[in-house]
């Protein structure tokens, strides 16, 4: 069979392909920011439990030695407000909590628009390939019609020149 002519849509066909690559890409690494975003909100949950496990630990501490008269009324007064700031610091870091939740609906929101990106790529990319799987077989079929034809003549020559033969 005869070689195929070039496809003329051929480099639009690799820009699209390299187009539905980079945005797989792109999405693939959305994705990673995403998980690293909800891994960090998992850490820092672990985080301020040990915050309040330690503010609980003081606390008890601090009411058995009380109970056991080993502070006076101004240390008293001093561990309350070390309990009271270590309060502030989970507050605070309940807030940093809050922010992290935040990153990861921005996370959220740039996976969704790198997978619609993606999926519009890719549609692209189909409708050009499929194009291009009609476009050969439209065109192998007239290379074949064509080489039918002259095959068709060939026999036909080689028939017409065996009569001449015979009756010449």
């Amino acid at each position: 069979m005869a070689k195929l002519p070039d496809y003329r849509l051929q480099v639009l066909f690799e820009m699209r392909e390299k187009k539905k690559k980079e945005s797989e890409d792109e999405y693939a690494e959305a994705q990673k920011a995403k998980i690293a975003e909800e891994k960090k909100l998992e850490e820092m949950k672990l985080e301020l439990e040990r915050m309040k496990q330690a503010r609980e630990d003081k606390r008890l501490e601090y009411a058995d030695r009380s109970a056991k008269g080993e502070f006076n009324v101004t240390q008293m007064q001093g561990n309350m407000r070390h309990l009271d700031r270590m309060k502030e610091k989970e507050g605070a870091y309940k807030m940093d909590m809050e922010r992290q939740k935040d990153a990861i609906r921005a996370a959220e929101r740039v996976v969704d628009e790198k997978k619609e990106l993606m999926i519009l790529a890719t549609q692209d990319f189909k409708a050009l390939e499929k194009h291009k799987e009609t476009w050969t077989k439209e065109v192998k079929r007239e290379i074949q019609l064509k080489e039918e034809d002259v095959m068709e003549d060939v026999a036909q020559t080689i028939f017409l020149a065996r009569q001449r033969n015979n009756n010449g």
